[in-house]
């Protein structure tokens, strides 16, 4: 699962804690039915975040083939409905060497306002 934006794409990682989410329930809110199981959620946008589903169509997806869909809900789905913590690094450089899911910063500071 590839994320982009529109201009200038950056590459990044995301964490997500998600043992709290009844998955099952957001299906049934969305109609999903048995076509579709939920493999993963996107989140786009800043001010106001957009959350599509991403899914494997039940019907269409053979043993050699898996087809995955973009599902956008009729309904209204928030961050807080789909994920209960979440975690975004972006490597603004582009420069490959920060494109490491291990790579970690030695320590963490904190600045005062007025230093």
């Amino acid at each position: 699962m590839k994320p982009s934006t529109q201009y200038n794409d950056r590459i990044g990682h995301a964490s997500a804690d998600i043992a709290g989410i009844d998955y099952e329930a957001i299906a049934q809110r969305c109609n999903l039915g048995r076509k579709y199981t939920i493999i993963g959620v996107s989140l786009y946008g800043t001010r106001k975040i957009s959350v599509t589903l991403i899914c494997r169509d039940n019907e269409e997806s053979t043993a050699e083939n898996e087809v995955l869909v973009r599902v956008y809900p009729n309904i209204d789905l928030t961050v807080d409905n789909v994920l209960e913590r979440l975690n975004v690094t972006i490597n603004i450089t582009n420069n490959p060497r920060y494109d490491n899911p291990e790579l970690d910063t030695n320590r963490e500071e904190t600045i005062d306002e007025d230093e």
